[in-house]
């Protein structure tokens, strides 16, 4: 395979919770086979805001094999050779991991990439917003069934096809050789709660709450005096912890962007509050100081847990 696309739905706030999962297969930049699964979740609770995504009832998925029936079939395309490629991968690399945590399932090595990243390099400078609706309308790529879980992974696989093509490149390979900032991360080192974020159990921080709960900062550290501001939500962290993380490595965490920021750390937008372009104010000013010259690095939530485990040895 070139590339394997992948997309869950879940049914609660449990990223154990897989109720549905597609997978497309794509060899020489066409898409060759699919899958699609119906779920039972470990517990059959489905929450209602869940349900009115994806459309997914009780009555659907109460007889549907569980997750480790599910895995036992399509586990071996989960290895070194193959990426595995998802739109906004951080939520599906999640689902996947805390599955096979349930079910005591040893972890996969393998590489994986999100097409948001994979897709921004082709359409870079025009305020495409991130959302699989938005790239997927920008392409041209027809998105038949949002949310359904066969019909995600498929939109996702031709994103990157079309993303692929519009650069002329050959394949994946040469695109991400082209294009090596494309963050490419492995599945073994990916750090996840158990429960997915979500609009109802979000708490505003206020910026002047948090104070450092130590006084021992290693000055090597890529946070250590740098000004950090958050933007939207964390799917996989509480933001206080996020903001408590930065605070007790040295940083500092601000609550506006300007030229002084360093980090902008983006979360997930609710498009209700930030308008169809799916970027906050703070991010579209990010990059209006980017653009002047400034050095502000944007982080999704996965390139900042990744910064914050860094450790640096204060003798280099």
């Amino acid at each position: 395979m070139d590339f394997i696309t992948i997309d869950f739905e879940i049914a609660n706030n449990q990223l154990d919770s897989a109720c549905s999962m597609g997978l497309v297969f794509v060899q020489n930049n066409k898409i060759i086979d699919q899958k699609y699964f119906l779920i039972q979740p470990p517990t059959l609770v489905i929450d209602p805001d869940f349900s009115k995504i994806h459309g997914l009832s009780l009555e659907d998925i109460k007889n549907s094999p569980k997750f480790d029936e599910v895995w036992n079939e399509i586990s071996h395309h989960f290895n070194s050779e193959n990426y595995i490629i998802a739109h906004n991968a951080q939520f599906d690399m999640s689902v996947l991991k805390n599955c096979l945590s349930t079910y005591s399932f040893n972890m996969p090595e393998f590489k994986y990439i999100d097409s948001i990243t994979i897709s921004t390099r082709a359409c870079r400078g025009e305020g495409i917003g991130n959302s699989l609706k938005e790239r997927t309308e920008r392409f041209g790529i027809k998105l038949d069934d949002h949310h359904n879980a066969l019909s995600d992974a498929k939109a996702c696989a031709e994103l990157v096809i079309k993303s692929i093509e519009t650069k002329r490149r050959r394949s994946i390979h040469t695109y991400l050789s082209t294009f090596p900032s494309i963050p490419i991360r492995n599945f073994t080192e990916l750090k996840t709660n158990s429960t997915f974020r979500t609009r109802k159990n979000f708490r505003k921080v206020t910026v002047s709450d948090i104070v450092a709960t130590t006084e021992n900062f290693d000055d090597k550290h890529p946070l250590y005096n740098k000004n950090v501001v958050f933007t939207g939500e964390l799917i996989t962290l509480d933001r206080r912890d996020a903001m408590q993380m930065v605070v007790n490595l040295g940083g500092k965490i601000k609550s506006g962007v300007s030229g002084a920021t360093d980090y902008l750390v983006v979360g997930k937008q609710d498009k209700n509050v930030v308008g169809k372009s799916g970027l906050s104010s703070k991010e579209r000013k990010a990059y209006e100081f980017i653009e002047k010259g400034k050095n502000i690095k944007i982080l999704d939530e996965d390139d900042f847990k990744s910064i914050v485990s860094q450790t640096v040895s204060k003798e280099l």
